[in-house]
Order: C-alpha cells, then sequence, then structure tokens
C-alpha cells in the first residue's frame, strides 16, 4: 500500500518531466523571463510548473483563496520584495507564486497592480487559474499568458499519449494490471486531470485492488454529492447557511462547475424519478453563473443557487 499521497510523491520536479504542450516547453526552457500566467483545466500541471519555475530562486508561495486580503500584499508580499538577503545574491530575481489566482478579491487584484510595477525591476509574479474569465483585465494584461489545454487535436493527441503513457507506468509500478482497452476508458474519463487521476490510482491500491477493470473505472466518487444531497433535503435555511459556508467558502466556483455537470449525471444515476428537473437546473445554474462576477460575496450567489434548486426539488 502506497502510504505518501502519489499527488506529490509524482510532482514533476523539472520541465522535462511535464506533460505538456511543446510550445509551453520551449517558451520556459530559458527560465523565467516575465511575469506569467497559468490557466487551463484542473490538475493540467499549473502548480508543478509554477514551482519548477521557482526552483532556485528566493520565492514566497500564497494560496490565494485562503489569503485573499490586501493585508497579504501588505505584509507577505510586500516585505518579501523589499527585503534583500546578503544570501540570495544582488542580481537574484524573486519569484512570487499566487496559486488559485482566480480566488483573488477585487481589493486583492487592485492593490496588486501597483505592487507588480513596483518590483518590476527584481521579481517575477507566476500566477495560476482554472477560470480566467474571473480574471481582470487589467491584471491579465501585466502578464504573459499561457494556456496549459490543448489548442488544437494535434496537441489534444500529443498531450493525451503522453498521459496514457505516464498512467500506464505508474499502475505498473504499484502493480496492478490493465489492459489498452481499460487504459483507453480510464483515459477518456480522468484526461487531463492527472490529480483526480492520482487519487483515484491511490484509493484502488489502498483498497488492495490489482486489476483494472471497466466496472472499477464506472465507478462514480462524486466530490460534490454532500451539496447534492442537500439539494434534495428538506429546506433549513439556518443549517444550510452554516454548512455551506463552513465547508465551502473558498470553493464556490468548483461547486457551482459540479451543479451544471456533475449534478446532472448524479440526478440521472441516483434519482431518475427527478430527471424532468434537469432543464430546470441547467437554466438556473447558468443564470447565477453569469451573475457570479457581480456579487461581491460569492458565497452569497452560491447559497441564493442552493436555496433556489431545493426549492426546485421540493415542488417535484
Amino acid at each position: 500500500m502506497i502510504q505518501e499521497l502519489l499527488t506529490e510523491k509524482l510532482r514533476p520536479k523539472e520541465l522535462k518531466h511535464m506533460i505538456l504542450p511543446d510550445r509551453i516547453k520551449n517558451s520556459f526552457e530559458g527560465g523565467l523571463q516575465q511575469n506569467v500566467l497559468l490557466s487551463g483545466s484542473p490538475g493540467s500541471g499549473k502548480t508543478s510548473m509554477a514551482k519548477i519555475l521557482m526552483k532556485n530562486h528566493p520565492h514566497i508561495f500564497i494560496n490565494v483563496s485562503d489569503e485573499s486580503s490586501v493585508e497579504t500584499i501588505r505584509t507577505k508580499i510586500h516585505d518579501f520584495c523589499s527585503t534583500v538577503s546578503i544570501m540570495d545574491g544582488e542580481n537574484m530575481t524573486k519569484i512570487v507564486i499566487l496559486d488559485e489566482f482566480d480566488g483573488a478579491s477585487e481589493q486583492f487584484y487592485k492593490a496588486l497592480r501597483g505592487t507588480i510595477e513596483k518590483y518590476a525591476k527584481g521579481t517575477r509574479f507566476v500566477a495560476t487559474c482554472n477560470y480566467l474569465n474571473k480574471i481582470p483585465e487589467a491584471i491579465r494584461s501585466r502578464f504573459e499568458l499561457y494556456d496549459f489545454d490543448p489548442i488544437n487535436k494535434e496537441e489534444e493527441v500529443e498531450i493525451q499519449d503522453q498521459w496514457k503513457s505516464r498512467v500506464s507506468k505508474i499502475l505498473s509500478a504499484i502493480q496492478i494490471e490493465h489492459d489498452d482497452k481499460n487504459l483507453d476508458l480510464f483515459t477518456k474519463k480522468y484526461f487531463p486531470d492527472m490529480r483526480s487521476a492520482l487519487n483515484t490510482i491511490q484509493r484502488w491500491s489502498i483498497d488492495g485492488i490489482k486489476d483494472l477493470t471497466e466496472s472499477k473505472i464506472n465507478e462514480v466518487l462524486w466530490d460534490h454529492e454532500e451539496v447534492f444531497e442537500l439539494i434534495f433535503s428538506k429546506p433549513d435555511p439556518v443549517k444550510n447557511y452554516q454548512y455551506i459556508v463552513g465547508q465551502y467558502s473558498s470553493k464556490t466556483d468548483d461547486v457551482m462547475t459540479s451543479l451544471s455537470s456533475d449534478f446532472i449525471r448524479w440526478i440521472q444515476e441516483k434519482k431518475p424519478q427527478n430527471s424532468g428537473l434537469i432543464p430546470g437546473i441547467i437554466i438556473t445554474v447558468a443564470k447565477y453563473q453569469a451573475e457570479r462576477n457581480l456579487v461581491i460575496d460569492p458565497v452569497v450567489s452560491l447559497l441564493a443557487l442552493i436555496f433556489t434548486l431545493q426549492q426546485m426539488a421540493n415542488k417535484a
């Protein structure tokens, strides 16, 4: 049984180990030259690339979803950028990693603009995000943008082949038998999200699975099933508020995305008698997603969406 998390044990440590299009690898062969914003699907390697770029440099790593206040900029980032260390060397470029950058507040973005310009001489900023559209244009313009998702069919085939080969080697290393048919099925389900793929493989290893079968691959573990169940439960505004704020205040976009995709499949599998609700659910979720950027507090949007879906479910 594997003790260490595969997502960390197998995280690429060098550029040559990354599964990426050549257009991105070639851009970073000479190291980090400018501020960069890495966008793309979850699990596509953005954080791994950021960590590779910060190697051998003085650096600070900030998860913006957890530290999105202006104080983070005024204290942590300013202090790091302005402090000179003899050990760093006079010409050593500092690196600020801003992970999950699309989770920042509007105040954070505004304060960051001046900070980027103030420390342009000796500091480079590397940001990662899943949802590029959430980042204001005034901020995006200060970064060179790199899309980690394939931009054409040729890239998709190239990256998918590398991805599948990597998964096959991992399965073999932990002694899970697999054939080409089921490897293709696994790839179709998880590509390009290597993080989810590794978490699933680790769970199989813990469970003692020794053979990759179609039935095992098709087992569905819903990331936000407790939210789906909540929607079909009897509404309790106070408890709902406490639960959503306590568990999902930093994951509002992920939950909203799952409500437009996984939730629909969950209803079809778990509550087929309620399939008639699906068109209304899709329209409702799309409405709240479109209005998401107009709301100051994203948790309020998520709460309103869940209350609305509860009302729909309980009328059925």
